[in-house]
């Protein structure tokens, strides 16, 4: 009995892995734009990597593109990665009662 629990238990165990790496896989249901969109990091928005985003490579994604000024706080027609982090760890402003 306690031998068919070790089993059981040992089997679960080793199909955690499995469920990870699917969890990550991409759905297939969705479009690859989707994914796209989805997936965008600092570097693959840098096209030239001169390490930082101008409004022709942020509009490669929707949403960095939509939220462009949010992001380049300084201004100057880029995002650079300091005023992503900025822009990403500050506190929203309160709320009006």
């Amino acid at each position: 009995m306690k031998s068919t629990r070790l089993l059981i238990a040992g089997a679960a165990a080793a199909l955690v892995p499995l469920a990870a790496a699917l969890a990550q896989t991409p759905d297939r249901d969705t479009q690859p734009s989707q994914r796209s969109q989805q997936g965008a990091t600092f570097e693959s928005l840098d096209a030239n990597s001169d390490g930082k985003i101008s409004k022709a490579e942020a509009a490669a994604n929707e949403n960095v593109s939509a939220q462009f000024s949010k992001y380049d706080q300084n201004g100057d027609g880029f995002i650079e990665r300091a005023e992503v982090n900025s822009a990403n760890t500050s506190s929203p402003p309160p709320s009006p009662r």
